[in-house]
């Protein structure tokens, strides 16, 4: 019993590894496409470190802080944050693309999950992308702000974990926006609600910044545990407050992935291709 489980356990992780190390090669096909996100991302991370500076200077007073946070850690916050905007924050185009097409109609009848499919092809070029801007995030950071401080070992594991939590939940959240293709052919505007929000509540700035109101408003909606949760984390929880926030990314992103499912089994029974 044991033997046959864990031969189909292989043969499943075998499958969907393709799916990823395809979506990989692909990527890397086009190294070109590295340089411009470099450089985009390099060139945020410069400015907004000037914007805080000039913030700190005018604004924390003699303390040196602002709702907790000082001159360093609010753009470290920053470094981190847009490395989950910038790493898997472009799922949406191709997703929406494969359903306008008529591509997705080739994938229905293959032995595999089609959510299950997408998110590995998905996931293997963005984890890729991640480590990318974590290492220049770094590198960047510690030119312009010094060292990050109490970051060890413990920190390092579970920022890590915050941002594979962060990135699977931005995959199955645009994969559900994608997925109204199926009904509403023009649905970019979904995508551009989505992005703005996201970068509102909690990429741009901390959320601790934001009006009591907007706070309360925030933590009722899954935005937060895209950027925020994995840069509170890099930046000022302690284990408390980090297993809070995983929690939540946690169950946020079983909630993403339950609406998958049903927006897929949905829109499969009305399935109507218009191309491919």
């Amino acid at each position: 019993m044991s033997h046959t489980f864990g031969a189909y356990a292989f043969a499943v992780g075998r499958k969907y590894g393709l799916a990823g190390a395809t979506g990989l090669k692909t990527r890397l096909a086009y190294l070109g496409n590295y340089a411009g996100s470099i450089l985009t991302y390099g060139l945020f991370v410069f400015v907004f470190s000037r914007i805080w500076t000039a913030v700190f200077e005018s604004k924390a007073g003699a303390t040196g802080f602002i709702a907790g946070y000082d001159r360093a850690t609010a753009i470290w916050y920053f470094i981190v944050a847009e490395i989950s905007v910038f790493g898997f924050g472009r799922f949406f185009w191709r997703l929406a693309e494969d359903v306008k097409s008529g591509q997705v109609s080739y994938l229905l009848g293959r032995p595999y999950s089609f959510v299950g499919f997408h998110y590995a092809e998905a996931m293997g070029p963005a984890l890729v992308d991640a480590l990318i801007f974590l290492a220049e995030g770094y590198l960047l950071g510690t030119l312009l702000a010094g060292p990050p401080a109490h970051f060890g070992p413990g920190r390092a594991a579970a920022l890590i974990l915050s941002l594979l939590l962060a990135g699977s939940l931005q995959f199955f959240l645009q994969l559900a926006l994608a997925m109204t293709a199926f009904w509403i052919e023009e649905n970019a505007a979904f995508f551009w609600i989505f992005q703005k929000l996201a970068l509102i509540v909690g990429t741009l700035l901390p959320i601790e910044f934001l009006p009591a109101r907007a706070q309360a408003a925030a933590a009722c909606t899954p935005f937060p545990s895209l950027s925020y949760a994995p840069a509170r984390i890099a930046v000022a929880a302690g284990i408390p407050e980090g297993l809070r926030l995983v929690s939540v990314q946690v169950a946020w992103l079983l909630g993403a992935v339950v609406l998958c499912e049903a927006v897929y089994r949905l829109a499969r029974k009305n399935l109507s291709v218009n191309g491919g």
